[in-house]
């Protein structure tokens, strides 16, 4: 059974969440990413994934209410396969501290500056190419 990789946006707020899924789908990384504006809803869906037949792709920002990202990834990096998950940090953070404690979670694949642009999906999608290899079916 192939693999299925999902693409998930997280940030809360919805004009972003609307410009990250247009710049994902017009750079060909993704036809439909999925989108949540609450980190503990993506963090449910993941972890619904019980047999772990899919692979996650996340775009994740670090200042939300309720969760924000370190909390998400504190919930998330005990419960899922390190090879099944990258997470691309897309945060208007420019803290030096973040970024080092980026570096600290190894589910983070790279730290960007928002607004995501169509050259860093491309590029993402290169780095990637062997791990997303189903995500242009």
């Amino acid at each position: 059974m192939n693999k299925e990789t999902e693409i998930l946006v997280i940030d809360d707020d919805p004009g972003v969440i609307f410009l990250h899924k247009i710049i994902i789908r017009e750079s060909g990384l993704c036809k439909e990413p999925k989108s949540f504006e609450e980190a503990k809803e993506a963090l449910e869906f993941i972890l619904s994934d019980v047999e772990n037949k899919m692979n996650f792709l996340i775009f994740l920002d670090i200042n939300m209410p309720y969760m924000n990202g370190w909390d998400f990834l504190e919930k998330l990096s005990p419960n899922v396969k390190q090879e099944k998950v990258k997470v691309i940090m897309v945060t208007s953070s420019l803290s030096y501290a973040d970024r080092e404690k980026a570096k600290s979670f190894k589910l983070v694949y790279d730290f960007l500056e928002k607004p995501l642009i169509e050259s860093q999906c491309q590029h993402i999608q290169r780095k990637l190419n062997g791990w997303m290899n189903n995500l242009l079916k």
